[in-house]
């Protein structure tokens, strides 16, 4: 059986042969970890598209044929959930993300279309999407966190600071920012689920929730940038 994507959180990415930076997120989220909604569009679905004609291939470009046919295709056969949020396609590659699309919405054929081509162009090899939610944000950034130490460290677009770690049972200090106290209780979830062994974690902050945006082991994969669309 062929199968067209893997939805965030249904443990699945790993069974699809999706690369790493896609597993983390489809097991944060499993795990009940602040994950936007979303899923991962395979590489079997692009090849469905070239098989039925609605989109084409020439020298690494993929052009849409027939942009409503491959909205039908995504929706009707592969039964893609159909979300009102604003998302935003991002190819996967094989230790990171690549750039973030324009957010779109799934109603909108070309939008659709338009960054499904886009993704899938940037790529060689597999053609994994991954199409996800839009969190509103308030606050981007980047951290840190090393085995075996007391704080984490925390880099914001004005500049960095070390975050105490949260232990087990306790609450964040009230005298810290409210983002940095949702920051706190994310990474404390963090080194629950996946070990203390080094993460770095690309987060987003919408005003209520700190949400992951991206994950990767210490060590593995190269430094990544802030995601494009949230600058």
């Amino acid at each position: 059986m062929r199968y067209f994507f893997a939805w965030l959180g249904s443990k699945r990415a790993a069974k699809r042969d999706v690369a790493e930076p896609g597993i983390l997120l489809d097991r944060a989220a499993n795990a009940n970890l602040p994950v936007p909604a979303g899923g991962i569009v395979l590489h079997n679905f692009y090849e469905l598209a070239l098989e039925e004609g609605v989109i084409a291939e020439n020298d690494g470009l993929v052009t849409a044929v027939s942009p409503n046919a491959l909205h039908d295709l995504l929706f009707n056969l592969a039964r893609f959930p159909q979300l009102e949020a604003e998302m935003v396609v991002r190819p996967l590659h094989l230790t990171h993300f690549g750039p973030t699309s324009q957010p779109i919405r799934l109603d909108d054929t070309d939008q659709l279309t338009d960054s499904l081509c886009e993704g899938w162009s940037a790529q060689d090899g597999r053609r994994d999407l991954l199409l996800i939610t839009l969190p509103k944000s308030q606050l981007v950034g980047t951290a840190v966190t090393h085995p075996n130490v007391a704080t984490d460290q925390i880099i914001l677009p004005d500049g960095q600071l070390d975050l105490p770690q949260l232990g087990r049972w306790l609450r964040p200090d009230d005298s810290l920012p409210p983002h940095a106290q949702r920051l706190q209780m994310l990474l404390r979830g963090l080194r629950r689920t996946f070990g203390d062994t080094g993460w770095e974690i690309e987060w987003v902050d919408d005003g209520r929730i700190c949400w992951i945006w991206e994950l990767k082991e210490i060590g593995k994969g190269e430094s990544q940038e802030k995601p494009e669309s949230m600058n």
